[in-house]
C-alpha cells in the first residue's frame, strides 16, 4: 500500500466546506476551524478527536496527526489538500526566487574556487558574489576544484563518472541552500524592526511613559533577534567547509533541512508583524504608539518569561 499524498479524511466533520486545521491563537495549539454564520467555531484537535470518537484505530487518526505536524510548514490544511512535501520526502513545499538560487550557487562556487587555492572563503553578500561570478579566473578554479573533489567522492570510479557524481552533489546542495538564502531575505525585516525601534526611542525621548514601553519591547525583542541571527550564523559556519559539505553529503542535507524548517516555522509566525513594520514609518503619535503596543502583545505571548506559582509563594 502506497503512503498517502493527500489529506483524504473520512469522517463527516471533515466534509464541511471551508473547515481547516490551523494553529490556534494565543498558544492554543493546533485547532480545527469550522465556518459558522460568518464566524469560526474553533475546536482544539485533541477535543475534536475525543468528541467525534476518532481514537488510535480510526482510519483518520494518522492523517490528523500528520496534519498537526504539517502546520509546522503551512499555515492552513484543508481536508483534501496535498500533504506538505517536508513530511513526504524532506523537500520544501514553498517557493523561492531565481536570485536566491544565484546566491546559493555562487556561494558554493566561491567556496570551491577558493578551497582549491588553499584559502577557502564564505561569501553571502550578493553584490560581491556577482563580481566574483564575472571573473574568468573563477571558472578556471571551479573546474579544477570539481575534478579534485570528485576524485575524493568516487576514488574508484572513472574520472567522468566521479565528476558527474560530484556535480550532482553540489547541485543538490545548491538547491538546499537556496531556501536558506530565501529565508535570509525574509528575516531582513528583523534588522528593520531594530532600526525603527531606535528611531522610536529618539522620537519619544521626552516621554517617560512611552519610553518605558519602548524599553519593554526592546527587552522582549532582543532574544528572538539574537536567536535568529545565531541560527543563520550556525548554518553558515556548519556549511563553510566545502570538502566536508560534499563528502558528508547526506548529513549536510539533513542539517540544512533542519535549519530551513526551523527558520521557516519562525518566519510564518513573524510574517505578519514583520510586514507591518516594513510598511510603517515611525511617528510620535497614536499610530506609532499602537504599533509599539501591538508588537509588545505579539512578543509577550511568545517570549515573556513564564512565572510558575507555587502554593508556598502564594501564602
Amino acid at each position: 500500500m502506497e503512503p498517502p499524498t493527500h489529506f483524504l479524511l473520512e469522517h463527516r466533520i471533515f466534509a464541511i466546506p471551508g473547515a481547516h486545521f490551523r494553529q490556534g491563537d494565543d498558544g492554543q495549539g493546533p485547532v480545527y476551524s469550522i465556518p459558522c454564520e460568518g464566524l469560526d467555531a474553533v475546536v482544539a484537535v485533541p477535543a475534536l478527536m475525543r468528541e467525534f470518537g476518532i481514537d488510535a484505530d480510526h482510519p483518520d487518526r494518522k492523517l490528523i496527526d500528520m496534519a498537526v505536524r504539517g502546520l509546522d510548514y503551512v499555515r492552513r490544511i484543508h481536508p483534501g489538500d496535498s500533504i506538505p512535501k517536508e513530511l513526504l520526502d524532506g523537500t520544501a513545499s514553498w517557493s523561492v526566487e531565481d536570485h536566491h538560487e544565484f546566491r546559493a550557487r555562487w556561494r558554493l562556487h566561491v567556496q570551491l574556487a577558493s578551497w582549491v587555492s588553499g584559502d577557502e572563503q564564505v561569501v553571502v553578500d550578493a553584490d560581491l558574489l556577482e563580481q566574483i561570478a564575472d571573473d574568468p579566473q573563477t571558472n578556471e578554479k571551479l573546474e579544477k576544484a570539481m575534478k579534485r573533489l570528485s576524485w575524493e567522492v568516487s576514488p574508484n570510479e572513472p574520472e567522468a563518472v566521479g565528476l558527474e557524481q560530484g556535480k550532482v552533489r553540489v547541485e543538490s546542495l545548491v538547491r538546499e541552500l537556496t531556501y536558506i538564502e530565501a529565508l535570509r531575505d525574509r528575516f531582513h525585516s528583523m534588522k528593520t524592526i531594530s532600526d525603527k525601534l531606535d528611531r522610536f526611542g529618539k522620537l519619544f525621548a521626552t516621554s517617560r511613559v512611552v519610553g518605558e514601553e519602548i524599553a519593554r519591547v526592546r527587552a522582549l525583542y532582543s532574544n528572538p533577534y539574537a536567536e535568529i541571527k545565531a541560527l543563520f550564523d550556525d548554518v553558515d559556519a556548519q556549511t563553510s567547509e566545502i570538502r566536508s559539505l560534499v563528502l558528508n553529503y547526506e548529513n549536510s542535507v539533513a542539517f540544512i533541512r533542519k535549519c530551513r524548517d526551523h527558520l521557516h516555522a519562525m518566519a510564518m509566525d513573524w510574517e505578519e508583524i514583520m510586514k507591518v513594520w516594513d510598511d510603517a514609518e515611525p511617528t510620535a503619535d497614536e499610530v506609532g504608539i499602537r504599533l509599539l503596543r501591538r508588537t509588545y502583545q505579539f512578543l509577550g505571548r511568545r517570549y515573556a518569561p513564564k512565572v510558575e506559582w507555587t502554593i508556598g509563594a502564594m501564602r
